[in-house]
């Protein structure tokens, strides 16, 4: 407890953090964001669906976290290389999800819905999008965590700053207290951007009650 907060108070704290907090929000984001535009369109043109797919599954089983040197190599030891991992790592996931949750949308629903002479963009807005919600919201999740543990192995490979640069250090001069710290910190980050998630989830998602 003495280590952590001398690491709170020390001058090392803001700059760590701002710089692993900002790649991963920004690689979530952008693979969150490009990962749900990507589901909505496999969701909704089977034919587009077939043709990617494939691609997809090969691309998704490879360990992506293992590029983490080539991301340095092409983007440098900057906050680039940690967010362009991440973004890739989220956006997999997300849009794996995304499309499972436009699957997921009842049939009858669609059915019902046309029946009432809705047109393709009201049926997308109005039943597909919010039913596929819980499915985004479920990659959304797992996409932060994701996101986080990508941009400290970018920071523990090369960086010029970051918790994963802090654990690295600690972790070569044998200070335990100092990595155990550092694992608290990210411990709380990551509690606090999840319990946003969920906050969103259920704002969002009232309906359902």
């Amino acid at each position: 407890l003495l280590f952590l907060k001398d690491y709170v108070t020390g001058p090392q704290f803001v700059p760590d953090s701002v710089a692993t907090i900002s790649e991963t929000l920004t690689g979530f984001l952008v693979g969150s964001t490009l990962g749900i535009v990507g589901g909505l369109l496999l969701g909704r043109f089977p034919l587009l669906e077939l043709v990617v797919r494939p691609f997809v599954a090969a691309i998704q089983s490879l360990p992506k976290v293992a590029l983490a040197p080539m991301f340095i190599l092409w983007f440098g030891l900057g906050s680039q290389s940690k967010i362009f991992l991440a973004a890739v790592v989220v956006f997999f996931i997300v849009l794996v999800s995304t499309e499972a949750g436009v699957r997921a949308v009842e049939r009858d629903i669609l059915m019902t819905t046309r029946a009432l002479a809705a047109t393709n963009r009201q049926l997308y807005l109005k039943v597909v999008l919010p039913g596929s919600l819980p499915g985004i919201f479920a990659g959304l999740r797992l996409g932060a965590v994701y996101a986080l543990l990508s941009s400290i192995v970018g920071e523990m490979i090369a960086a010029r700053a970051g918790w994963g640069l802090r654990i690295t250090y600690y972790s070569q001069t044998f200070e335990a207290a100092g990595v155990f710290s550092i694992l608290v910190v990210i411990g709380v980050f990551a509690s606090i951007f999840s319990g946003i998630l969920i906050f969103a989830e259920r704002r969002l998602l009232r309906w359902q009650d």
